[in-house]
């Protein structure tokens, strides 16, 4: 079958659905299958697009904020980009990454050259596009012309369903992990010397610092574990950057932290796995914000599970599908100090329980096979299968 894939984010961009895309469309599709990437141009895409291994079309995604709507230029190279590459490669079945825009440019080359589409949908975008009255009224009509809408969890699932995806269409894809590469042994002696872990108990969170992704939360737990004595040989390792990296080291500051807090910054995909196994537990205590921003899935939580580690997740939008609460991990209210505090306390005082809980971990990581989930995308991308029964019943 001759696939193609429309998103407007990839690579050198780094993000939870690019890895997705690129483990299912680029790493995983069934032996035999054809898969062109349709993508939009960040810099220094072109040098990343010759060591890929699939081909990689790119249009320009340039927007002009003078323009009303500013994105009307992209969305027409968008559109001619996506109509050139399916001739020419005689695509078979188009993938958009998301519902807006990419669903509606995939319902506009249906539509002129009578190819199926599929869309999906990943939760936070369908939350917020639900908020404009232009958006909510197209997302039932991209819909209901898919052959079939993918969601990344139970969670995104209901969201859909909300949104006007048909429950008959309607499928769970949940990411996946590569197990193996988690699984380690793995020399972390210059991590450990670096950045002063010897002796210590380290929390790690991988993620964006964003106001969902629980960081401020943890910096104020931790203020909590202080007069507790449970600070002295404890670190936390913060990998990623983001918009509130001034605020959140702001903070760190005013509340005495700076001798436990490690902001790592950036990490690359090849080096995440030594960060995992430096460390003993993952705190990632999201929360659903006001304006319904949630994490639709958070393939962090696997990776920290396949390498071996405690996991404190938020128990809110499809993290419950990503953690094994009361295994290998558990599940908090990403809202509430007190909670957040309490299960860092826990693990930070019970090495047996976390070590136990740690050892569980790669189990319930090896559930989730990227090959399998491919396969199911495949299958449904050519018109076999049938809906979930979750998403039939709601």
């Amino acid at each position: 079958m001759r696939h193609a894939l429309l998103t407007e984010q990839w690579f050198p961009a780094i993000g939870g659905s690019i890895q997705l895309f690129d483990a299912i469309y680029g790493q995983h599709m069934p032996p035999g299958d054809a898969v062109h990437i349709i993508a939009g141009g960040p810099p220094g895409s072109a040098s990343h697009d010759k060591s890929y291994p699939r081909p990689v079309t790119r249009f320009d995604d340039t927007r002009y904020p003078w323009m009303k709507p500013e994105s009307a230029l992209e969305y027409a190279r968008m559109l001619a980009a996506t109509l050139q590459v399916c001739r020419r490669e005689r695509v078979e079945v188009l993938h958009a990454a998301r519902v807006i825009p990419e669903g509606l440019v995939a319902m506009a080359v249906g539509r002129a050259l009578k190819i199926p589409y599929t869309v999906w949908v990943h939760g936070e975008e369908v939350s917020l596009f639900l908020r404009y009255p232009v958006k909510k009224r197209l997302m039932p009509q991209v819909f209901a012309r898919a052959r079939a809408v993918f969601a990344n969890s139970t969670f995104t699932q209901g969201r859909a369903l909300l949104a006007g995806a048909p429950a008959e269409k309607l499928h769970v894809i949940n990411p996946a992990v590569d197990a193996e590469a988690f699984a380690g042994p793995f020399d972390t002696a210059d991590l450990v010397e670096r950045f002063g872990l010897a002796g210590k108990t380290v929390l790690l969170t991988v993620g964006r610092l964003t106001r969902r992704k629980g960081h401020d939360t943890v910096l104020s737990a931790l203020a909590r574990l202080r007069p507790l004595g449970l600070l002295q040989d404890l670190v936390w390792l913060v990998l990623s950057d983001g918009e509130l990296e001034d605020e959140l080291k702001k903070s760190c500051s005013a509340l005495g932290l700076d001798d436990v807090v490690r902001w790592v910054g950036p990490v690359s995909r090849d080096a995440l796995p030594r960060y995992y196994a430096a460390a003993d537990v993952f705190v990632h205590p999201n929360r659903t914000l006001e304006d319904d921003d949630v994490e639709g899935f958070g393939m962090v939580f696997l990776e920290a599970s396949a390498a071996g580690l405690a996991v404190i997740g938020g128990r809110s939008g499809g993290v419950v599908d990503a953690v094994e609460d009361g295994g290998s991990g558990m599940l908090v209210d990403g809202g509430s100090l007190d909670e957040v505090t309490d299960a860092i306390a826990a693990l930070v005082r019970d090495p047996v329980r976390r070590a136990s809980m740690g050892r569980r971990g790669p189990a319930w990581a090896r559930r989730f096979q990227w090959d399998a989930q491919a396969a199911k995308v495949r299958s449904l991308a050519a018109g076999d299968g049938e809906a979930d029964t979750a998403a039939v019943t709601g």
